[in-house]
């Protein structure tokens, strides 16, 4: 398996009824980080105001019991391509999270660190969907209308804990940090990548219509994006993996995937094919010859 293949979240922890999400601050009652658990793109959680444009937020997610950790993304967030994150992964007490901007954000609280990302690029892509003038359509989030970012840290090695810490730093205008999810959770990666000819679009809702005075009015519609892509060389190990997660997932929950992980390359390629969304259908998995499975996966971004 290259550690560029595709790879795709199907299970997130962190919406577990017994997994919690703390913030080091939060801007109001009205942006709790109960929101970063809900498909819903107009609520967010958001931090404090900063005094400066330069921005700090930490998050403490704590799991019931030992839980498999991949990957760590907040799909749809105002971070910049600048912004960093750092993610650690504790186990045998949980950390305790202070003043972001203090000398001790985090108390380790006798916490023994599984792993330490470091500090890295947390959406190192360009900022596509936002207006310059920070305009936001009929007064809401941007998010709906292809607005918004993906930041995200991948674990190469998988590992085991029972909460971790994710660290963001930002310079941004808007002088805090928000995001409408937050996925966390083990992936799988099949051992054969997609074929090529794999589409991604970006779905318009708008509608025209021609006026009695000839002028083309707009109704302006929602944004999002989706994907096709398929498998067309799955081993008898990725099918039955593969099939664990339709049967698990079906059209009701969603997925977060990236088909090019970590694209140290090319970033905005990374950025292009990665979704969080729902499957717009269960494909069949084909058996094309011996030993060897196909399908396909259309998903569109919730």
């Amino acid at each position: 398996m290259a550690q560029n293949n595709l790879r795709i979240v199907y299970q997130n922890v962190a919406d577990y009824s017994t997994s919690t999400i703390t913030a080091s601050s939060t801007a109001s009652a009205n942006t709790p980080t109960t929101n970063l658990k809900l498909d819903s793109k107009s609520l967010v959680w958001r931090s404090a105001t900063s005094a400066t444009t330069t921005v700090k937020a930490n998050l403490l997610v704590t799991f019931a019991s030992t839980s498999m950790i991949g990957n760590i993304t907040l799909p749809f967030c105002n971070l910049t391509s600048t912004a960093t994150i750092r993610v650690r992964g504790f186990s045998t007490a949980v950390p305790i999270l202070g003043d972001a901007y203090g000398g001790s954000p985090v108390n380790l609280n006798g916490a023994t660190t599984v792993f330490d990302t470091g500090v890295i690029n947390a959406c190192p892509y360009q900022v596509l969907g936002l207006w310059d003038w920070g305009a936001l359509p009929l007064g809401v989030n941007s998010y709906s209308y292809g607005g918004g970012t993906y930041a995200r840290s991948w674990l190469d090695n998988q590992l085991g804990c029972t909460s971790i810490v994710i660290e963001l730093v930002d310079t941004n205008t808007d002088k805090y940090i928000e995001a409408a999810r937050l996925v966390v959770g083990t992936y799988w990666s099949p051992k054969y990548n997609t074929s090529y000819g794999l589409s991604t679009s970006m779905k318009d809702l708008s509608t025209h219509e021609r006026s009695e005075s000839g002028d083309l009015i707009t109704t302006r519609g929602i944004r999002y994006k989706s994907m096709n892509f398929d498998l067309k060389w799955l081993t008898p190990s990725d099918r039955l993996q593969f099939e664990r997660i339709l049967k698990g997932n079906g059209l009701a929950q969603s997925i977060f995937i990236s088909l090019f992980p970590n694209n140290s390359g090319d970033y905005d390629k990374e950025q292009a094919h990665q979704i969080y969304g729902k499957l717009s259908q269960l494909s069949d998995i084909q058996h094309p010859i011996f030993d060897t499975y196909s399908t396909q996966i259309e998903i569109e971004e919730i």
